[in-house]
């Protein structure tokens, strides 16, 4: 029978209290905590002690927003590399998302707990083309009649929940709620319905708060419409001028973020699509992450610096102008401390593997940094350990150090609580009681030789 594992005498941060409690020690049986010490635990051949004196304890992280589908399995460990336990996958064609989550969750591949959505569900028009990557992932619900058949169709295969998107219109959108019913969390990266009347209607959750509450934030004249696609080369300036102007306390803001915080509506931040923006290109350029964009991600990275005429900086490159964004940025970082001022739920995701940079798991390190710049370091954990796992409708079993709860658990040698970039100190990566060395993970990776990041392909 294999040994019980206790944490001994750790700082514990279990993303359920608002401080750090100290002198705890943390019992694991199998894959799951079945008691929480405060003290040293018990002791004897049956129980495997790990000291875990002056390091900081805490539940694995939670990427709410990735798209497991587009990198090669490889890339997948960088998530556990970086403390990333659990992800959920919110746009990917249903036969191969379905097939990874198996893969990754019975421990055939190395990475993290997969949760998925199965294909974005577009309305009666497309925001993308159905080819390439990412026409691979787009489904469609060509009217209000279509929900019910379609949602079956989706649910019947096993998916954990819905993702509803950019071109689907409120009644189609209310549909596909309906039939839901309840089961299973409902989210949606949404343009040609409002957020306003996505919450009205029900909806569980919001993607991008660059994107999806846009057209109840901004000033009418700068909103976009269904002539604009987010493909449209106009469709980054656009609506970072609409973010710079935007009253944040002006009656669309206030009653949109008032409704959320009514209904709990989670809100998925993906603030690290403007990473770039936020450090500037000159530090971007330095950022050591830059050695573990997956290759796939360069590939693409490749024929988008031909298009844009990318120079040194073509791998982080996100098709408009370096560094523009950061006011939109600010405001948006403002939108979430006032939306978590009125008590509404924000949640760390990513869009990575869908974007080159940051790479999957460090572009949750990322997104935590820009969270504790809007809302506090202990919020931003909580928005990527306890209310992520509320996201998933896991709360009881995820995302916090509970009894009962998954033995997901990081052991850090200090405290994020203070400082939440310590969370790249990271020493041990506990998934399911199962101990992963970080370091190891990273080391085994095929980064590219920082020598690379200097040069430039042959367009």
């Amino acid at each position: 029978m294999a040994q019980d594992i206790l944490l001994k005498n750790a700082r514990l941060i279990d993303c359920i209290s608002d401080q750090p409690q100290e002198r705890m020690s943390v019992l694991i049986r199998g894959d799951r905590i079945i008691d929480i010490i405060n003290g040293d635990g018990p002791a004897g051949p049956e129980v495997d002690v790990v000291d875990c004196a002056g390091k900081t304890i805490m539940p694995g992280l939670i990427d709410t927003h990735v798209h497991a589908t587009f990198v090669d399995e490889i890339d997948l460990t960088l998530f556990l590399g970086n403390g990333v336990t659990t992800a959920r996958d919110v746009g990917g064609r249903l036969d191969e998302v379905i097939k990874l989550r198996s893969r990754l969750n019975n421990g055939e591949l190395l990475g993290p707990r997969l949760f998925v959505c199965g294909p974005l569900l577009d309305g009666a028009s497309e925001a993308f083309p159905h080819s390439g990557a990412i026409g691979r992932m787009l489904d469609s619900v060509p009217n209000a009649a279509a929900a019910p058949a379609k949602i079956k169709e989706i649910m019947d295969a096993g998916v954990d929940g819905i993702k509803l998107y950019y071109t689907m219109t409120p009644d189609i959108l209310g549909a596909c709620i309906e039939a839901v019913d309840q089961r299973l969390p409902v989210t949606g990266h949404i343009g040609m319905t409002t957020a306003q009347e996505a919450v009205d209607l029900g909806i569980n959750g919001l993607e991008h708060m660059w994107i999806s509450p846009y057209n109840n934030i901004c000033p009418v004249e700068l909103r976009f419409g269904a002539e604009m696609s987010m493909s449209s080369r106009n469709f980054s300036k656009q609506t970072f001028q609409g973010w710079e102007e935007a009253d944040l306390q002006g009656p669309g803001t206030q009653k949109l973020f008032d409704s959320m915080a009514e209904k709990q509506v989670k809100m998925g931040t993906t603030l690290d699509l403007l990473w770039l923006a936020n450090i500037g290109l000159e530090a971007a350029l330095d950022d050591n992450d830059r050695i573990y964009i997956p290759q796939k991600s360069l590939r693409a990275q490749r024929a988008l610096g031909k298009k844009v005429n990318a120079g040194v900086e073509w791998d982080i490159h996100t098709g408009f102008p370096p560094g523009n964004g950061k006011a939109a940025l600010e405001k948006q970082k403002d939108a979430c401390r006032i939306l978590h001022d009125k008590g509404g739920i924000i949640v760390g995701g990513t869009d990575c593997c869908g974007i080159a940079y940051p790479p999957p798991g460090f572009a949750l390190l990322r997104e935590a940094e820009l969270l504790s710049d809007a809302i506090g370091p202990m919020a931003a954990l909580k928005a990527i350990t306890t209310a992520a796992a509320s996201a998933l409708l896991k709360q009881d079993e995820l995302g916090s150090i509970a009894k009962g709860r998954y033995a997901d658990i990081l052991i850090l040698s200090r405290d994020p609580s203070t400082d939440v970039r310590n969370l790249r100190s990271v020493e041990t990566v506990y998934r399911a009681g199962v101990a992963h060395d970080p370091k190891a993970i990273l080391d085994a990776y095929p980064s590219r030789d920082p020598s690379e990041l200097e040069q430039i392909p042959t367009y």
